[in-house]
Order: structure tokens, then C-alpha cells, then sequence
């Protein structure tokens, strides 16, 4: 709910206050009214601190002079003899945001009212594919329920980050790549991601192990079926902090993105970028942060602290990307040095032969 007080020169008749503006976030459409000189307040049925907002978009708008009234829902619009919204209604909630509060409507004045309240899709053409939320659903493999050879990604199964529709987008674009082949799509791994296939890799450098009887048999670090010091864990586990040997690491502090927030002496005008990107120099630095969890980056530590010489080296001619090490288990006595100094979580201990 915006009241003009003033520094609002120009208004579009679409956003005159018998309009109700729909398809903007709320926090968007509070700051940008602010800074054209509104005096702002936002409203919503849920508890500020159980508002669909991150808190940094809260306290900017707090900051920018935003009031924020939480626990209540809009009634109806108050419409004057002119024709012209002149406030809206509203009652009170519980502390649920959803049970109003008996007898406790009131009205608050306005010059403009804008309707901001979640997100959804235009669905024009595709109304068949689309669920109580405005939105699509996608099963596993991102294809749409109920519509084969139809598959989505991003926002339009459910806001979020970035980030998260690449990497939805990624695995849609293998799935159709299976759909065009005619393979069948298959089971997700429970960690969904793209992951190193060492034995991949090993056919590729022709250094395929030879194949296995499937009988039990001792000694087998000699043989070629198996490929030793590698288990392909990053499909089901994700490696917890816990299982880090951070002494490895130096502390490096994070680059974090810098934020221009203007306060209520400020926010006029101010149309500045919020928050200011990482330069080229900054984002590669923080990229080198990454510990490679779960992954060998070849450190040597087994191979260091080893106190019988088990792990070594695997030879130039067996090495590939992904086999650095092996173990001699001859040699091996089991003591768990090598898995307590490995900086990643790499080594996980198990029973041997």
C-alpha cells in the first residue's frame, strides 16, 4: 500500500488507484516506490519472521523506510464516489497468518494499491500442464507427469536460484537426449549430479580392468579386476565437514559480494545496483576456495604418512586422471592413518581383503 506524498510526477493510468498492478514481487515493487518518494507499506498474512522473503530483502526494505504490518489479509478495496480506491480493508490474523482475528477490521488510506503475491507462469496454450500453483510439475527426470517427450526446468516448476534451473536444465537436456534415442530415462541417483566416472576413464586410457569370475578369491591386489583405492561414493553421499582434515587447509575468507543500501536519507532516487557483483579476479579466487570433498586432488598425504608404505604411487603406466594411489594391501595393517590425514573425505576405511 503506497500513499503519494508528493515526488511521484508521473503515473501511468494502468497505475492510477483504482488499478490493482499484478506480476511483481513485493519487495520490488515496495523499494522501487520508495524511491520515487511513496510512503510505503507492505503488507502480509504471515509473521515478518515467517515471511516468503530472504531476511536480507526484510531489513533492506526496513533500512529504505518500508513499513512492514504483518498478520493481516486483505478484505476488499474501499472505493470512493469518484470511482477511485481510497483504502484498503484488512483484519487482523493470528500469529498463524491464517485465522482472522473477529472484529478487528480496519482501513488503511492509500492512493495506490498493489497486488504482489507470488509467483506463477503464463500458461497460455499449455493449461493442460499446469498444477493448482501456476506452476508445471516435473517427476525425476524432469518430464512432465502424465506427458511423454514433454520436459521442463527452472522457475516454471518452482522459484529458485539460478543455479538450481542449470542444473535441472542440465539433467533435462540428458533426458531428452535419452528420449531421442529411445533409451529408457531410468532412476535418478540420490545425489543428482554429474560425477567423475573413473572407469570411464580407464576405458578411454585402455586400461579397462580384465573381467572378474565373481568368486572369492584372496590376494587380489594383484589382479587386474579390481580397481583398488577407488569407490565412486558421490551418487549416494554427500561428504560431510566432519570428514574433512581441514589442518590441510589454510584459512582463506570468503569474497562476498558488496552491498550498496541506501538508508531513508538516501533512498530517493536511488536506483543503484543493490548488490555488486564479483570482478573476474575475485570470483576465480573464490572458486579456488573449493576443497574438492569427496575427491582425490592428489596431495600425497596418504603416501606420506603411511607408516608401513602401503599406499604409493600408482606407476605412469597404469595412471590415469582419477587413480593417483593405490594400496599394497600386503602391507596394509588397517591403522586409519591414511583416512585420518586425507583433507577431503576421500579415503573411507572399509574392510579390505
Amino acid at each position: 500500500v503506497a500513499r503519494r506524498i508528493g515526488h511521484i510526477n508521473q503515473i501511468a493510468e494502468k497505475d492510477r488507484p483504482e488499478n490493482i498492478i499484478m506480476g511483481h514481487t513485493a519487495h520490488d515493487v515496495a523499494s522501487s516506490a520508495v524511491r520515487q518518494g511513496a510512503n510505503v507499506m507492505l503488507l502480509s498474512r504471515s509473521p515478518i519472521e515467517q515471511m516468503p522473503a530472504a531476511q536480507h530483502e526484510i531489513d533492506d526494505a526496513k533500512r529504505e523506510g518500508v513499513e512492514i504490518v504483518s498478520c493481516v489479509s486483505p478484505v476488499e478495496v474501499v472505493i470512493g464516489d469518484d470511482g477511485r480506491a481510497t483504502a484498503l480493508r484488512v483484519i487482523k490474523l493470528e500469529n498463524d497468518g491464517k485465522t482472522p482475528i473477529e472484529g478487528s477490521e480496519y482501513d488503511i488510506s492509500c492512493d495506490l494499491l498493489v497486488s504482489a503475491i507470488g509467483q506463477g507462469g503464463n500458461l497460455d496454450g499449455f493449461e493442460e500442464m499446469g498444477n493448482e500453483r501456476g506452476l508445471i510439475d516435473a517427476d525425476a527426470n524432469y518430464q512432465v507427469p502424465g506427458k511423454e517427450g514433454h520436459f521442463v526446468a527452472g522457475d516454471i516448476i518452482r522459484p529458485h536460484l539460478l543455479t538450481t534451473a542449470i542444473g535441472q536444465a542440465s539433467i533435462a537436456a540428458e533426458s531428452i537426449d535419452h528420449y531421442m534415442k529411445h533409451q529408457d530415462l531410468g532412476k535418478r541417483p540420490k545425489v543428482d549430479k554429474h560425477h567423475f566416472s573413473l572407469l570411464k576413464k580407464l576405458q578411454e586410457a585402455g586400461l579397462e580392468p580384465e573381467e572378474s569370475s565373481h568368486e572369492s578369491e584372496w590376494g587380489t591386489a594383484e589382479r587386474n579386476f579390481a580397481v583398488h583405492n577407488f569407490d565412486d561414493r558421490s551418487a549416494h553421499e554427500i561428504i560431510p565437514a566432519e570428514r574433512l582434515f581441514l589442518g590441510h587447509f589454510q584459512y582463506t575468507p570468503r569474497h562476498k559480494r558488496q552491498e550498496d543500501v541506501p538508508d531513508t536519507n538516501e533512498v530517493l532516487g536511488h536506483f543503484n545496483e543493490r548488490m555488486k557483483g564479483l570482478s573476474d579476479e575475485e570470483s576465480i579466487a573464490e572458486a579456488n576456495r573449493c576443497m574438492s570433498c569427496g575427491m582425490c586432488f592428489e596431495c600425497d598425504n596418504c603416501v606420506i604418512f603411511c607408516p608401513m608404505d602401503a599406499v604409493y604411487r600408482v606407476p605412469k603406466s597404469e595412471k590415469t586422471m582419477g587413480r593417483y594411489v593405490a594400496t599394497d594391501y600386503a602391507k596394509c595393517i588397517g591403522c586409519h592413518i591414511c583416512a585420518d590425514v586425507c583433507p577431503t573425505g576421500y579415503i573411507d576405511m572399509a574392510m579390505g581383503e
